[in-house]
């Protein structure tokens, strides 16, 4: 039998990612000088000490970060830790280097020393990161060879659910007053304590998804395009930001894989189960102020649209698509836990029911039919979907050692 090959690396490809987006960010509208320096020493005496304002200080530093971490990890599959650091810096500088004195013959655009000096000090941070993230993954003890792995279509749809309330409203915008419209939430950050909790909650359960997806070597990886994506989305799809919280909660999401990968798989199940659940309500509910006189209750679903005549315009898509993958969060959870499918379905479709029935004592909520709905539709599919993916048990223990890992 022919040993197993080790799955490539897209480690490369994001690099090249980041590279198109740094120098997108760096070089529009592309409109060159009429009157530029023609020579390389002439545009290089131009390069001075500028000052940019502080959002743009703060920007230089952001662009450059997901550089230097990813040409850590793509240069430690080679190097050791500190060359990888050294050559990862340099390599961010010299494309500062080249962006700046390319920045002399673009219109628009002010070519500083400063700003190389900020982006080189962005890569050697980014390439500490990625340092730290290297260690973290080592305390997982991920195997280097692939293995045959069991396909989830349910955590294929969440993966799907979460890029997708992500992504919302799907309307791309590529001009550089997007690109500092995304960052500015980071220029001064306020982080809230309960919303750190419930993005990192959506991170674990988009980790466990993927470990459902993907073999094990691939699981750290796959997890890391996923956050590239959606950290990417949020700089080019129109009316979306950086979130400072959910930044902070992808800092805190390795070591909480590595916390929970320690743990027993049905312990750990029914944690994520706890942190879905409450993070359910607590959406739904907070700041829990209800009161005596109950509203009424919307039995007629999506009011909103009907009333536009059907305008798919009125329909916020980031709420809708955050709410399905709520729903299936739960179901697919509970079912991970050990249930059954229909349960997991009647448990998820119970709680939307009677959350959204609490609503009614909550002056600021608009309690109807919706919601539910929108559980009954989520819950469907997913019940489909599992029905038509009937995996034929394998006598042995190798199977089952894979799911028990999981």
């Amino acid at each position: 039998m022919a040993p197993a090959r080790t799955p490539r690396s897209s480690i490369p490809w994001l690099t090249a990612a980041v590279i198109a987006l740094i120098l997108y960010g760096s070089l529009y509208p592309f409109n060159l000088k009429p009157d530029a320096q023609s020579d390389l020493l002439g545009a290089l005496g131009q390069l001075s000490w500028a000052r940019a304002g502080r959002g743009d200080r703060i920007s230089n530093v952001l662009l450059y970060l997901p550089l230097g971490f990813c040409l850590y990890l793509w240069l430690n599959e080679r190097l050791r830790r500190g060359p990888s650091v050294t050559l990862a810096t340099v390599l961010g500088t010299l494309l500062s280097l080249g962006i700046e004195v390319a920045q002399v013959y673009v219109s628009k655009r002010v070519p500083s020393l400063a700003d190389l000096a900020l982006n080189s000090g962005g890569t050697l941070l980014g390439a500490i990161g990625g340092m730290g993230w290297t260690a973290l993954s080592h305390l997982m003890h991920m195997p280097s060879r692939a293995e045959k792995q069991t396909r989830d279509p349910g955590a294929a749809l969440l993966i799907g659910l979460w890029l997708a309330w992500r992504f919302a409203p799907f309307v791309p915008q590529f001009d550089l007053g997007k690109l500092k419209a995304a960052l500015r939430p980071l220029f001064d950050p306020t982080f809230d304590f309960v919303t750190v909790l419930i993005f990192l909650t959506c991170w674990l359960v988009v980790n466990q998804a993927v470990a459902a997806m993907v073999s094990r070597p691939r699981r750290l990886e796959t997890l890391l395009l996923l956050m590239a994506a959606v950290l990417i989305g949020r700089l080019v799809v129109a009316s979306q930001a950086f979130v400072p919280a959910e930044l902070l909660a992808l800092l805190l999401l390795l070591p909480m894989v590595v916390l929970m990968h320690r743990l027993r798989p049905r312990p750990r199940r029914a944690a994520l189960v706890l942190a879905v659940v409450a993070l359910l309500i607590i959406e739904e509910l907070a700041p829990f102020d209800f009161s005596r006189q109950a509203a009424q209750f919307d039995f007629w679903p999506f009011l909103a649209l009907v009333d536009s005549g059907w305008n798919p315009a009125v329909v916020d898509w980031v709420q809708v698509f955050g709410k399905l993958f709520l729903y299936g969060a739960l179901l697919w959870v509970v079912r991970e836990w050990g249930a059954s499918t229909e349960f997991a379905f009647g448990v998820m479709l119970t709680i939307a029911t009677v959350v959204e029935l609490l609503q009614i004592w909550l002056p600021a909520e608009h309690a109807s039919i919706t919601d539910p709905l929108l559980a009954l539709t989520i819950g469907l599919v997913f019940r489909s979907l599992y029905r038509r993916h009937r995996p034929r048990r394998i006598a042995g223990p190798t199977n089952s050692l894979s799911l028990r890992e999981r």
